[in-house]
């Protein structure tokens, strides 16, 4: 499954989330654990307290977030400028009004501005902070995939992707619409000559992740399979597959 890109988790987190994004969230939990780690974040920058604790960026971070995220003109200033200070009515002197007072009353008045305009704004900077830039560090691209086709006798269908982590690691996702077997699925890497093979693992459920050992070789083992294993204590393929497929490497 590929995962949605760092700026539009921070969007949803925004609650900018559109029909795909929101599809995508419901069926995978490590976006919607991301997107939930960074609403924390927009919380906190939305309450009074963070506008006080926070630190003003400064204007290069939202130049760089404008082009990054092609945002508008309308939006190209940076919502963290100084707004013009209120005129007193030309038919009344201004009244003198306390430094602190006049501060906090400016503040209130940005707030909304900063918050609409600039909320990506109030994400990335708070990032590290709380730790996000983490999380987005630990995103995985995918590098391989294939839809996987029912065997004979059966009729599911399923999917395997090769996920490769931001530290070199891979895995093998793989998903299933049904989860029948007579005795336990296992999932297996194979040779084109259908002799060698590797079992990654036995699988539970419509959804399983594998960890690709560092020393295999993809291009020597590209089909993935997985097979309906009895409980005979025997460690070798059945000989009895459920959805086979050939990654696209």
């Amino acid at each position: 499954m590929q995962h949605l890109p760092p700026e539009e988790l921070a969007l949803c987190a925004l609650g900018e989330a559109g029909p795909d994004e929101t599809a995508h969230l419901a069926d995978c939990a490590e976006c919607s654990a991301e997107v939930t780690a960074l609403q924390r974040v927009v919380t906190a920058g939305r309450s009074p307290a963070a506008a006080e604790a926070l630190p003003v960026p400064p204007s290069s971070v939202w130049d760089g977030i404008h082009a990054r995220l092609g945002l508008s003109d309308a939006v190209r200033s940076d919502p963290f400028d100084e707004a013009p200070s209120d005129k007193a009515p030309s038919d009344q002197a201004p009244s003198p009004v306390p430094l602190e007072a006049a501060r906090k009353r400016r503040e209130r008045r940005r707030l909304p501005q900063i918050l609409g305009a600039a909320a990506a704004a109030v994400v990335l900077a708070a990032a590290g902070t709380w730790g996000v830039a983490r999380i987005l560090s630990d995103r995985t691209e995918v590098i391989a995939a294939v839809d996987l086709a029912p065997l004979p006798a059966y009729s599911e269908t399923g999917r395997a992707e090769v996920d490769e982590r931001a530290d070199g690691g891979r895995e093998l996702v793989v998903t299933a619409s049904g989860s029948d077997a007579q005795g336990f699925r296992e999932v297996w890497l194979i040779a084109p000559d259908v002799e060698r093979m590797v079992s990654l693992g036995t699988m539970e459920g419509t959804e399983g992740r594998f960890t690709i050992p560092a020393n295999l070789d993809l291009d020597e083992y590209p089909i993935v399979d997985i097979s309906d294993e009895p409980f005979d204590g025997n460690p070798t393929h059945s000989g009895d597959s459920i959805l086979r497929g050939v990654l696209d490497l």
